[in-house]
């Protein structure tokens, strides 16, 4: 087990030299992410538009009303973002999707559409790009890779990595939970890039989605994926 020294040595940041990537790996894991939901209340987030979310059983519910974000109230440029997710339901179906890069909306006012920011879905790495004079699939922004067969009904552990300053993101998915996650997708566009919330999107009205174990990590330790080793 490796320890926050390595030889008596403090490993950070900026000091990694002669440690593997599994060592990296570890030390990132045990960097005590940033908890985003207690798994009690909305603290810390706001939803869009108002009481379309709940806490039900732990877990943070879309509760079907209609199109909307929940987002953070806080803002990111480089982190990683952890967390579970499934679609539990919908008329039409439509598949879990994280929003990043996004625009935060000014005090009383719900703000633009899907808070005009860039969109993965789960567990595919289907996507979108939400920014005004967009609002399109991002053509060579994105790219998508083949995972295989996948249960948006079923639970899903997903990694997303954003770097605001290099306008990058890469999205992993690991499904079951528990299994290796396979990386999904990636986009890259250094004019998109911005510090902002993180949002989960309730894409349409009638979708009821589940998300639950939030977690975020501010300038990671180990600038990769560490969910696909």
């Amino acid at each position: 087990m490796l320890s926050a020294q390595k030889h008596n040595t403090t490993i950070n940041s900026s000091d990694k030299s002669n440690i593997s990537f599994s060592e990296e790996k570890e030390l990132a894991l045990i960097t005590n992410p940033i908890s985003l939901f207690d798994g009690k209340t909305l603290n810390g987030w706001i939803q869009v538009p108002a009481n379309s979310w709940a806490v039900k059983d732990g877990v943070i519910a879309s509760l079907g009303k209609g199109r909307g974000v929940i987002y953070t109230t806080t803002q990111y440029d480089h982190c990683r973002l952890m967390f579970t997710v499934r679609h539990v339901s919908g008329n039409p179906d439509h598949m879990a999707a994280v929003l990043f890069f996004c625009t935060t909306p000014l005090e009383g006012q719900e703000g633009v559409d899907a808070l005009a920011g860039i969109q993965f879905q789960v567990p595919t790495g289907s996507h979108w790009d939400y920014r005004p004079g967009h609002n399109n699939s991002g053509g060579e922004a994105f790219a998508q890779f083949s995972r295989g067969p996948a249960d948006f009904h079923e639970w899903s552990s997903v990694e997303l990595l954003v770097d605001a300053k290099a306008g990058t993101a890469r999205v992993a998915v690991a499904q079951p939970i528990g299994s290796k996650a396979i990386e999904v997708g990636t986009f890259t566009d250094p004019t998109a890039g911005k510090r902002g919330p993180f949002a989960f999107q309730m894409h349409n009205g009638g979708l009821f989605d589940e998300y639950k174990d939030i977690t975020i990590e501010v300038d990671p330790v180990v600038n990769d994926l560490i969910t696909t080793k």
